[in-house]
């Protein structure tokens, strides 16, 4: 009986000691409130120039356009003679552009066949030689074609019209100005079709267009993640350019995926769609990710953090068991299992935020759940507060495993190794991050982050 005594005193003295130097503390988890909506799957767009040299589009043009731009043809003169007359290029097609305008000039010959010769074989001879002036605005069609309406401004003669009648030359200006006139059609229109077949912008743009939606690798550790960029649609703005070049600013629209693991393999590639046309496209680019979050990698995190870490407190000390973050509507929740100077569990509450800087998601402004601090102060354990929120705080830094920072120089890495880049260049500059909006969900959060930079193609060979 004495012993049975004893024990019960030993208990009842254990419990007594137990309750001055460990308090319990068991408050209500805090009350989950409605969640937000996912972010919807953001657009992005690249902003780029595509650069013709002048002298490349010479090149081409001179290539595709013939020598003989009228062939020959019966032409009646005053007296009903049929004068036979053929109109050839002498010299190479020159190109100025200026004024949202192109320029157009080259050298013709003008030929005829003496109509009241005696000899049957009449030998074709040369009327005149001048200098010829076209001038058209530029655009560039859906079709991907750029567009000239030529229009024949001016001419200088070279050689003044003259025929050989019986062995003496005579002047024919007016019938040579008159012929001119009713073939310069043909002439503008021989200039409008090579420009029209050789200047085919979807020939570079393709290239791009193809190379855009490989998957971009942005990571090896700890896992590899992946890129994939889903363009859509493209857009031009006008056609400028000056003395040496010609530029035709583009908009591409395309959203992002973003993979981890093995390289993601691409069944099926977008078609280059029929261009947009757009008074103003904006000089920067708008690349927009969707980065997500799950809690059970934020939660490892905290873990390895927070393992066997002991707080030296004012009571004495603190150890945290376990330490899990939820959501809890538009803010997130710290749930952790304490033992030491307090013993049970404390919830904690505070707001996401995405920092540009070191790329890390943080838990801004963590602080007690009402109902946890309310048991805190019941237990004269006030003076853990700040301490132990504050040292909560500094661990609540969760790497994305996205690295955003990467991307622009990823971006032109491949670009170069690619087809494309053996004939254009790619250059992004002026990068900056922005972070848009993070939203919590019930299994993760998503952070929406803008990524402002400027991107240039030229066109390095046509």
């Amino acid at each position: 009986m004495k012993a049975q005594r004893i024990i019960g005193l030993f208990f009842i003295a254990a419990a007594l000691i137990g309750s001055v130097s460990c308090h319990r503390v068991r408050p209500k988890p805090p009350v989950t409130q409605d969640f937000e909506p996912p972010i919807p799957e953001p657009i992005s767009y690249v902003a780029g120039e595509v650069t013709f040299k002048i002298r490349d589009l010479e090149q081409k043009i001179n290539q595709s356009l013939g020598v003989v731009l009228v062939p020959e043809e019966t032409f009646e003169g005053k007296k009903g003679e049929a004068w036979h007359l053929r109109v050839e290029r002498t010299g190479p097609v020159r190109i100025q552009y200026a004024n949202r305008k192109v320029s157009f000039s080259a050298p013709l010959r003008v030929w005829y066949t003496n109509p009241i010769g005696i000899s049957k074989k009449r030998k074709r001879r040369s009327l005149c030689a001048l200098s010829v002036n076209f001038v058209s605005p530029l655009d560039i069609a859906s079709n991907w074609r750029l567009n000239t309406h030529s229009r024949f401004e001016n001419y200088q003669w070279i050689e003044q019209p003259t025929v050989r009648l019986l062995g003496v030359k005579i002047g024919v200006t007016k019938l040579a100005e008159s012929m001119l006139d009713k073939r310069k059609a043909e002439i503008e229109g021989a200039i409008d079709q090579a420009v029209h077949n050789e200047l085919r912008l979807d020939r570079h743009i393709r290239k791009v267009w193809r190379d855009m939606q490989k998957p971009l690798r942005i990571a090896k550790k700890p896992e590899e993640i992946w890129i994939v960029p889903k363009p859509f649609s493209i857009a031009a703005a006008p056609v400028f350019g000056d003395k040496k070049r010609i530029t035709v600013p583009l908009q591409i629209a395309f959203r992002v995926e973003t993979k981890v693991g093995a390289m993601p393999v691409a069944t099926e590639l977008e078609r280059l769609p029929r261009l947009l046309r757009r008074a103003k496209t904006p000089e920067s680019s708008r690349l927009k990710v969707r980065a997500f979050i799950p809690f059970n990698d934020v939660n490892r995190v905290v873990a390895r953090a927070l393992t066997e870490q002991k707080l030296g407190l004012a009571g004495g000390k603190v150890k945290i068991k376990n330490a899990t973050v939820y959501g809890g509507g538009h803010s997130l929740i710290l749930k952790t299992e304490v033992t030491g100077a307090v013993n049970g569990t404390l919830y904690f509450h505070g707001q996401p935020s995405y920092d540009t800087l070191s790329n890390t998601l943080q838990i801004k402004d963590l602080d007690f759940d009402v109902d946890t601090k309310e048991r805190l102060f019941a237990t004269a354990d006030w003076l853990l507060h700040d301490h132990l929120r504050d040292t909560l705080q500094s661990v609540m830094v969760i790497p994305l495993r996205h690295q955003i920072a990467g991307i622009p120089e990823k971006i032109e890495t491949a670009f170069a190794r690619g087809g494309a880049g053996k004939k254009t260049a790619l250059d992004i500059d002026a990068f900056r991050l922005v972070p848009e909006r993070v939203v919590v969900r019930p299994d993760g959060v998503q952070v929406l982050i803008k990524v402002e930079s400027k991107v240039a193609v030229s066109v390095k060979k046509i």
